[in-house]
């Protein structure tokens, strides 16, 4: 019996005796299981902007329209390769675009005549003036020939005017956009318009920006201005106009940037995607949006101390489409834990894998 007692008590000691070095071992492999493997990366500074986005209309900064004054008949001009101007040519400001045949016009001017009757009121004038001086001329003579070469000059002018109704010029500097179809040769009334002319080295940009983001958007303001088919190309302007008041039935205001085209490459009507920065800040702290979390209706971030996770609670400031700027919680070159932070809790044991960035 004694033995059989001593057996079964030795037994059941080897029995506890394992389940407690099997407890031993679960209760290491426990402990190894809470580390927790993490990325991270040194916090770093930089300029982030707050942006409106918007989709627009271009339309050219300037425009001017060659309207006919006078009857004639029109003959086109010849641009730079010696061949008759036409659609989608450059031209130069004072560039002749056409010419009025019109014989009658140019003989009522009569500009050689006027010419010559200044040139002789001129010389009559100086006369009148030496005898003057000589008191072989009264001075109501003097003043007489002064007025006969003023009217004189008017008269030239005037003529000069007339021709000048005879050369359609260019008014401002740019492509023709618009060129009336219009035959060599062909008689043509007063009030005839022949060609537009754009210049767009500037473009304006029509926006129309919601209510709900209005309040951010102000004259001179940065824009930048792309267009899918320019996918490498960005303009750069400013808001240069904005609508006082809301349209009633859209709920949006009508604002207008303007933005510099000096190549050219973009061109009236296009359809552009635009990006109002209505506040940038420098040198502020800033990490990937999806970093922060959200704890007890608080912002938190997590970092790496000494293998440890310590969590962080932090103020946002200024997003964009993937980072966000901490002004309250986070120091330049502190480690950010930018892996598994999902499931950490405060002092959570935690391994660096990879690099330090």
């Amino acid at each position: 019996m004694d033995v059989k007692f001593d057996f079964c008590s030795k037994f059941l000691l080897a029995i506890v005796l394992c389940g407690l070095a099997a407890c031993d071992q679960q209760a290491e492999q426990r402990t190894v299981d809470l580390t927790v493997p993490v990325t991270v990366q040194s916090v770093e500074t930089g300029t982030i902007e707050s942006i409106v986005t918007a989709t627009g209309t271009l339309r050219p900064v300037r425009e001017a329209q060659i309207t006919t004054e006078i009857r004639g008949n029109l003959y086109w001009s010849k641009g730079s390769n010696n061949r008759l101007l036409a659609k989608g040519a450059e031209v130069r400001r004072g560039q002749t675009i056409a010419r009025l045949d019109s014989d009658e016009w140019v003989v009522g001017a009569r500009v050689e005549a006027r010419k010559l009757a200044v040139e002789t009121a001129k010389r009559t004038l100086k006369e009148q003036e030496t005898l003057f001086s000589r008191q072989l001329a009264t001075e109501m003579d003097v003043e007489s020939a002064r007025r006969a070469w003023a009217d004189a000059e008017a008269n030239y002018q005037d003529a000069l005017i007339k021709i000048d109704k005879t050369r359609l010029l260019a008014p401002i500097q740019g492509v023709l956009s618009e060129l009336a179809d219009i035959t060599q040769g062909t008689l043509v009334t007063p009030n005839t318009a022949i060609a537009k002319i754009m210049d767009y080295t500037q473009v304006f940009v029509d926006l129309k920006i919601p209510n709900a983001q209005i309040i951010n958007v102000k004259l001179g303001q940065s824009i930048r201005v792309s267009n899918y088919a320019l996918p490498e190309e960005v303009f750069e302007g400013e808001i240069v106009e904005m609508d006082p008041a809301i349209d009633p039935v859209t709920r949006t205001v009508q604002v207008v940037g303007m933005v510099d085209n000096p190549d050219l490459l973009l061109r009236a009507g296009m359809f552009v995607k635009t990006e109002i920065v209505t506040e940038s800040r420098q040198n502020v702290v800033l990490i990937t949006r999806n970093l922060v979390l959200r704890r007890r209706n608080q912002k938190v971030v997590f970092v790496e101390e000494e293998g440890r996770a310590q969590q962080r609670e932090v103020e946002t400031g200024l997003e964009d489409r993937d980072r966000v700027e901490i002004v309250v919680g986070l120091e330049p070159g502190e480690q950010l834990i930018t892996s598994n932070y999902e499931t950490l809790r405060p002092r959570t044991r935690v391994r660096v894998t990879g690099d330090r960035r």
